[in-house]
């Protein structure tokens, strides 16, 4: 048995696929409506790339600051550290120069300015052990920009003369020179002891 092929396109005049659907005339909404949409699209991309580039120039800026802040910090915990050791907590000396340590020095007056750009004329440089912290000036990931400098300087008693106070100022690099932290602590070295219950 012959069956008749199947016709699955509608035939229409003159063998064309589909008769128009209505008379009227295209005039291209649709076209403008979509590019504008385009458009639209686009800005919004590019805006949020540009905004993912700053937002990773602000985030390796912290960890710069961050990085400059620990280098200073570890400084200032060295300085309190070395000044509780045994005799170390003298009534300093006026100090003329830069030295490295374990060469410690308690000076008799204040640093200068303590927020200038670069070195300390007076001060001591800290290179911790172990070689957690390695200084390189040319930079690199997971480098410091230069070791950190603290300055020790002899201030006074405390009040009741219980204590000596010490000022301690450190800067701290991170991994290039604009990343700079300037910390300060007051510490006490506790000379005898004191009722604090009265005299």
């Amino acid at each position: 048995m012959n069956r008749p092929a199947l016709n699955l396109f509608r035939t229409g005049v003159a063998g064309q696929c589909c008769p128009p659907v209505s008379g009227r005339r295209q005039t291209g909404y649709v076209l403008v409506v979509s590019m504008v949409l385009l458009v639209v699209l686009t800005i919004l991309a590019v805006s949020m790339f540009r905004s993912f580039g700053l937002q990773q120039l602000m985030a390796g800026n912290l960890r710069e600051k961050t990085r400059s802040v620990d280098a200073a910090q570890t400084a200032i915990n060295y300085a309190e550290w070395w000044l509780a050791q045994g005799t170390n907590a003298t009534t300093g000396v006026a100090c003329a120069s830069v030295v490295n340590a374990p060469v410690v020095v308690v000076c008799n007056t204040a640093i200068a300015n303590p927020t200038a750009n670069g070195n300390w004329a007076v001060g001591v440089n800290f290179n911790p052990n172990p070689a957690y912290m390695t200084v390189n000036a040319s930079g690199g990931a997971g480098t410091y920009f230069q070791a950190p400098q603290f300055h020790i300087q002899y201030v006074g008693l405390a009040a009741g003369g219980t204590g000596a106070l010490y000022r301690i100022t450190a800067k701290g690099w991170g991994g290039n020179s604009a990343a700079v932290a300037v910390l300060q602590s007051t510490y006490i070295i506790s000379t005898g002891v004191k009722s604090l219950t009265g005299p």
